[in-house]
């Protein structure tokens, strides 16, 4: 029935209407169930008006089903039929009007919405309109257009929330059309089908989360971090000028990859997955860092950009100016500070801040002024060091920088140079000073050899011609220039120019830059400090060894430091373990019998709670500095321990860690909790003590000391301070000992002798280091370590001879002929052994703590024998005095000492001997004590047993608790580890690493 037939029943309707009054008083007229049937079928013929045929004949298509399905022909429609139509008195009959298929579910819950036995899932037709879901405009046949539509596919999911908003079966993550409009995702100017074009739509793919806070921004079920194309436009991100479909060009965009966070403050500017200081390409635009002329892809050139990497720090502040991760100070690495693709040797901006080098008063860019920098230009190398640094005052730099200016004029075509800016612009002064050297001699230029037009005009502006520097007025200016440089040689300034014409130049500049020079070294000598006794001063060899075998045995790297913080937690219940039990078990006894008045051997909380204390001992020149400056990556530095084959300064060298490097004087040393011990040995030692601070991933985890060098000699010398006792005071707190030797001095003196006596019980901790071994001819090293072998071991109290490891300690390549293997295999496992110490820290407090208790115990006993026959002696009216000055002067005819070793498991060999007790009793009259029996009290107990269950049962299972815990903790991190890369997915991209 076609429209003309839909007017003419609603035209009989309002006749019915218009004479309402009439039909209700008339007996006879149509009755409601009469006329309902061709109300019914007229709002039917308007639901179903969309669906006929092209010609406009109102026939159905022969595809589509027939809205009247019964067979009464009559034109009318059932009440059972009629689902549209709600009726206030027949309510039971009458059906919702969003039940398309009228089968009494509603389309929201309907999972087939047109009734033609389809899932919604799997029809592509939902609505049964006849127009395929991709071409549909209302997928879901609800009369709101698709992208009006909060739910498309009409499942009663709102799109915000419907993991397939098509209703194509397909998860959105994995749908190429997530909308269903036909048109692929990558191609699509609107992703999600809201309406809403993607460069304007802060919900790109639909899921309810704002882009910035969107870990898959188009929906593609690739996190971002790993997606090749973050907006899903097709375009992959290197080649994608808006990275985060935001509209913005990245130049413009202040949120280049839509995290939320601006690029200054973000961490993954490209949104890569790779942090920035990892990222060898910054901006994601497939240029790496040191080949893009926009690291930060900002859209302003690294040579015109105040902030080269966009990490918010203006170049001249910013001690990594590339944002590569290795701080300006370190770039020798790279060799490019500003990371502009032009090495720093023939780079005229270093740092990148847009001031030329001569010009700049931080030419590396590292936050000191190039008047108080000892790198001026940032290549590694001080400068009293540096033969290649550029600086304004190099003469060699002028020869440089015309051969460069050449070498560029040839490589390119003449159209391709850019013009840089005038000389009278960028170098007025200078500029004068040539016109007056070319007005002067206007021949010399002639008898140069012929180049190119071009190369003159480079040559011209990038320096004065060689030329003019003849001229006495260039003289006068390089004599001001070498008197501003205090610490250039005498021997550089007092060479002649090689190009200088004319000899009468050359004899007042070198008399007058060599007075210079010398006003420059009596400057230097005036500004000397006690600190610059730590300064080095040496060559730096061509082919330096490498030292990553160092960070990877001593464990430094970070993924060993996050399984060694599991630990600190129980290493921390340890320590105070045995601090209780100092106090409440060794203390008591060490008070009451005064044993710090008998030993300088004390035990405390800076005993307890200290790091770990690695020893350098040994004669002079044997190479204990080198292997300091070498372990703490601290060779060739302004601050290195001075070495040479000269003897140090006597000097206790100890090295901790620091944020900033700082070296410290004896006082400061005694100030410090670690170290406060020392204050004990008088101020001749704190003269004596000079430490230095350093940002050293080591020595976050121990303390390093090296003793001053044994120098024997035939008379006795006699020192403001006891050094042995001073040496002893170190070693008593040593977690490892190391003696160091040098192969030509295996000599053993009285000082040697007295130092190896003090090891003393200490032999397992201690080992031996033959330094220097590749100046040893391989045939001749055996005999050398047996010699050496032979010297030492008789003075060590010990019938196993010490562990030694034969190698050369430093980054110096080992000379030619030396057995490299093998000197590198005993490297390995001597920084594998300091490993082994550091990791057993826990058990060597508890074995100090232990010796400690011991003592203490042995003294009280010792005590206790003396006050026994003392007592033993004394009469009722003898003199107590005397009687007890007897039995201390002559302990051996009292047989104390034989007696005590008899009735006890206590060794003679572990008693001081009788001249310490005579000292001792002299400053505290024995009588004054308590016999062990009197301590003793009914609440308390008795001290003495406290202290042998210390020793005999409480110290050691500390160290089995420990262990126990340890093991608790490490298997908890495993699992947390394991847990986490379970949950992280398989296709992890590995992490590139950074090439030098």
């Amino acid at each position: 029935m076609g429209r003309l037939t839909l007017w003419f029943l609603l035209g009989l309707t309002l006749i019915a209407v218009s004479n309402n009054v009439g039909l209700a008083n008339a007996d006879a007229g149509p009755s409601e169930s009469e006329c309902r049937p061709y109300i019914e079928k007229a709002i039917n013929e308007l639901k179903t008006d969309g669906v006929t045929g092209k010609d406009g004949s109102g026939e159905l298509q022969a595809d589509q089903p027939r809205g009247d399905d019964d067979d009464d022909d009559d034109g009318g429609i059932d009440e059972k039929e009629t689902v549209e139509i709600t009726d206030v008195d027949s309510t039971e009959d009458a059906k919702s009007v969003n039940d398309l298929d009228g089968d009494g579910i509603p389309d929201d819950q309907d999972d087939d919405i047109d009734g033609d036995g389809i899932p919604n899932d799997e029809d592509d037709d939902i609505d049964g309109d006849g127009i395929p879901n991709d071409k549909d405009d209302d997928i879901d046949g609800d009369g709101i257009p698709n992208e009006d539509d909060d739910d498309i596919d009409g499942d009663g999911i709102p799109n915000t929330e419907d993991d397939d908003i098509d209703g194509d079966g397909i998860p959105n993550d994995k749908d190429d059309d997530i909308d269903g409009d036909g048109i692929p995702n990558e191609e699509d100017d609107d992703i999600d089908g809201d309406g809403i074009p993607n460069d304007k739509d802060d919900d790109l793919d639909g899921d309810g989360i704002p882009n910035d806070e969107d870990a898959d921004i188009d929906g593609d079920g690739v996190v971002n971090e790993k997606d090749n194309d973050i907006d899903g436009d097709g375009i992959p991100n290197a080649e994608d000028n808006d990275l985060d479909g935001d509209g913005l060009p990245n130049e413009k965009d202040e949120d280049l990859d839509g995290d939320g966070l601006v690029n200054h403050e973000d961490g993954d500017l490209d949104g890569d997955g790779l942090p920035n200081d990892k990222d060898e390409d910054l901006d994601g635009d497939g240029k790496v860092n040191h080949e893009d002329e926009d690291i930060d892809g900002d859209g302003t050139l690294n040579h015109e950009d105040s902030d080269i990497d966009g990490d918010g720090v203006h170049n001249d502040e910013d001690h990594d100016v590339d944002g590569d991760g290795l701080s300006n100070s370190e770039e020798p690495q790279s060799m490019d500070i500003d990371g502009d693709g032009v090495p720093n040797n023939v780079d005229d901006d270093i740092d990148g801040d847009n001031k030329v080098n001569e010009k700049d008063d931080d030419m590396d860019g590292d936050g000191i002024l190039n008047e108080h920098d000892n790198d001026m230009d940032g290549d590694g190398i001080p400068n009293d060091h540096d033969d290649s640094r550029e600086t304004v005052d190099d003469d060699d730099e002028e020869e440089e920088v015309k051969k460069r200016s050449k070498r560029e004029v040839d490589a390119a075509p003449v159209g391709e140079i850019e013009a840089p800016p005038s000389p009278a612009e960028e170098f007025p002064a200078e500029e004068e000073k040539e016109e007056e050297a070319a007005e002067a001699e206007p021949e010399a230029a002639v008898e140069e050899e012929p180049v190119k037009e071009e190369e003159l005009e480079v040559e011209a502006e990038a320096e004065p011609e060689p030329e003019a520097e003849a001229q006495p007025a260039v003289a006068v200016e390089q004599q001001e220039e070498a008197v501003e440089v205090e610490q250039k040689p005498v021997e550089e300034a007092v060479e002649p120019e090689p190009e200088a014409s004319g000899e009468a130049a050359e004899e007042p500049q070198a008399e007058e830059t060599a007075v210079a020079a010398e006003d420059a070294i009596d400057a230097d000598d005036e500004d000397t400090k006690p600190e610059d006794e730590l300064l080095w001063e040496g060559a730096v060899p061509q082919n330096r060894r490498s030292r990553q075998h160092i960070t990877e045995l001593l464990l430094l790297d970070e993924e060993f430091n996050a399984r060694e913080k599991a630990t600190d937690n129980v290493a921390e219940i340890i320590l105070r373990d045995i601090k209780k039990i100092y106090e409440n078990a060794i203390k008591p006894l060490e008070t009451l019998y005064k044993y710090r008045d008998l030993s300088n051997r004390h035990f405390g909380d800076p005993e307890i709670f200290s790091k770990p204390l690695i020893l350098f001992m040994g004669p002079w020149s044997g190479g204990k500095s080198s292997i300091l400056n070498y372990l703490t990556d601290n060779e060739y530095t302004p601050n290195s321990l001075r070495t040479g084959a000269e003897p140090s300064p006597a000097y206790f060298n100890i090295l901790m860690w620091g944020n900033e490097t700082e070296v410290l004087d004896g006082t400061q040393l005694a100030a410090d909790y670690t170290f406060s011990g020392l204050q004990k040995f008088g101020q001749g030692l704190e003269e004596r003590l000079r430490g230095l601070k350093l940002k050293n991933k080591l020595l976050e985890k121990v303390n390093i000391v090296e003793i001053p060098g044994i120098l024997e000699v035939r008379k006795q010398v006699s020192r403001v301070f006891p050094f042995n006792d001073a040496c002893q005071w170190f070693i008593d707190r040593a977690d490892i000992i190391f003696l160091v030797y040098d192969p030509a001095k295996l000599d053993v003196g009285p000082e040697t002798e007295a130092i190896l006596d003090q090891l003393k019980g200490r032999e397992y901790q201690t080992r031996i280091i033959l330094n220097k071994a590749d100046t040893v001819k391989p045939e001749e090293l055996l005999r050398v370590q047996g010699a050496l072998i032979w010297n030492i071991s008789p003075l060590m109290s010990s019938a196993q001879p010490p562990l030694m490891y034969t190698t050369s300690l430093w980054t110096h390549p080992y000379q030619e002929g030396a057995p490299a293997r093998l000197l590198l295999a005993q490297e390995r496992a001597f920084l594998r052994d300091l490993r082994t110490a550091i990791d057993k820290r826990i058990e060597h407090k508890i074995a100090s703590a232990r010796r400690f208790a011991v003592r203490v115990r042995n003294h009280a006993k010792m005590v206790d024998c003396y006050l026994n026959t003392y007592y033993n002696h004394k009469t009722l009216f003898g003199n107590k005095k005397r009687i007890a000055d007897d039995i201390i002067d002559h302990p051996q005819n009292y047989h104390i000492y034989e007696g005590l070793s008899t009735l006890t498991n206590i060794s003679r060999y572990d008693l001081p001997d009788p001249d310490v007790y005579r000292d001792f009793f002299r400053l505290n009259p024995l009588y004054e004590f308590k016999k062990l029996s009197e301590t003793c009290t009914y609440f308390r107990g008795c001290p003495i047993t406290k202290l042998d269950l210390a020793i005999a049962y409480e110290l050691p299972e500390l160290a089995g608790k420990y262990k126990k815990m340890s093991e608790a903790a490490l298997a908890s991190i495993e699992a947390q580890a394991q847990t986490q890369a379970q949950a992280q997915p398989s296709n992890v991209q590995a992490e590139p690493r950074k090439t030098s």
